[in-house]
């Protein structure tokens, strides 16, 4: 397996793991010659998330299309925070010797040039080796700025004595959200974005409360958060990772 790839700011890598860190301890790395995406089981087990940055992110990269790694997703973030700058460029590479190693390496400010950081690399999770090959068609998607999303939620978690789920219903030109006792009515336009055609009725989606509090907690402020809903598949929630990646939540 050979990864290679450096960014010119270590900070843009931190924010871009953040979400994922806050909720899973290892990810898997699937390699492409367009980006790098890590999967990690979330929720317990009910979610994967997907992070993907494309390969023009990178000042340099260089990646093995098809290669599959697994990594202390935790301990990768620790070891960024060693670094002396956020504004410096970091390096991270894997390579196969001593059984294969995932490596981070910066600018040093001080008399040694160059900070490097190891360590060895994990079995990575079946589940996941052809989670992206999976076809899920979805007939429609509301996007919702995030910090209104963010509101939403966390009103909604304060007020569900009564049910662990939120009912989220989508018609053709609003959305609502709902627990017992508590009704929100999104309009198309004013509070939100609906993008697709539920046909002749309503896509209702049932998310547990604490896995949409998680959730809301690892989102960085993107602009918006989309979730994704059909009447055959589980739903998916989307936003963007400022500024370099893209972040998924797949409900399973």
């Amino acid at each position: 397996m050979l990864l290679e790839f450096r960014l010119n700011r270590a900070i843009d890598l931190k924010r871009a793991l953040t979400p994922l860190t806050s909720l899973a301890q290892t990810a898997t790395i699937l390699n492409s010659t367009n980006a790098v995406t890590l999967l990690a089981t979330i929720l317990d087990g009910h979610a994967i998330a997907v992070l993907r940055i494309p390969s023009t992110e990178f000042d340099h990269f260089l990646c093995h299309e098809g290669d599959v790694a697994g990594f202390d997703l935790v301990m990768l973030y620790r070891y960024l925070h060693f670094f002396s700058n956020d504004d410096l460029p970091v390096t991270v590479g894997v390579v196969e010797d001593d059984g294969g190693k995932l490596t981070a390496k910066m600018p040093n400010i001080g008399f040694t040039p160059y900070t490097s950081l190891s360590m060895g690399l994990n079995q990575p999770n079946a589940e996941h080796m052809n989670f992206l090959q999976q076809v899920r068609q979805f007939d429609v998607k509301v996007g919702i700025l995030t910090a209104r999303f963010r509101a939403i939620i966390e009103d909604m978690a304060r007020r569900s004595v009564d049910s662990t789920i939120v009912v989220v219903t989508i018609y053709r030109f609003h959305a609502t959200f709902s627990v017992p006792g508590v009704y929100l009515d999104l309009q198309h336009n004013q509070e939100c974005v609906i993008v697709g055609d539920t046909g002749s009725d309503p896509i209702l989606l049932h998310f547990r409360v604490d896995h949409l509090v998680s959730i809301v907690k690892a989102i960085p402020l993107s602009e918006r958060v989309w979730i994704y809903g059909s009447h055959s598949v589980l739903p998916m929630l989307h936003c963007r990772v400022p500024p370099i990646g893209e972040l998924w939540y797949y409900f399973v």
